[in-house]
């Protein structure tokens, strides 16, 4: 997914005071990354649709369980995390 190398945020904290600030390099990607998931926003949503078919069954096998990571991992109707 291609993004935005320096992205400048503005926000409010909780006692609404404005704050302003530029991120570069790793932390911008990850703040780009998490904005998505809160616009309901997934990586496979850009993909193109050659690339969505060459990753459908990668994709549904994960989704099952069905993968090796190295970390817990959730899935869909389990209720823990699963370490594979």
């Amino acid at each position: 997914v291609l993004r935005q190398p320096v992205i400048t945020l503005r926000w409010q904290d909780p006692s609404f005071t404005w704050h302003e600030a530029t991120f570069s390099g790793l932390r911008a990607r990850v703040i780009q990354h998490e904005y998505d998931h809160t616009q309901g926003k997934l990586f496979v949503d850009y993909l193109t649709p050659l690339k969505k078919a060459l990753l459908k069954g990668k994709l549904q096998r994960i989704g099952k369980g069905q993968t090796d990571a190295e970390y817990p991992m959730r899935y869909p109707g389990l209720k823990r995390p699963v370490r594979a």
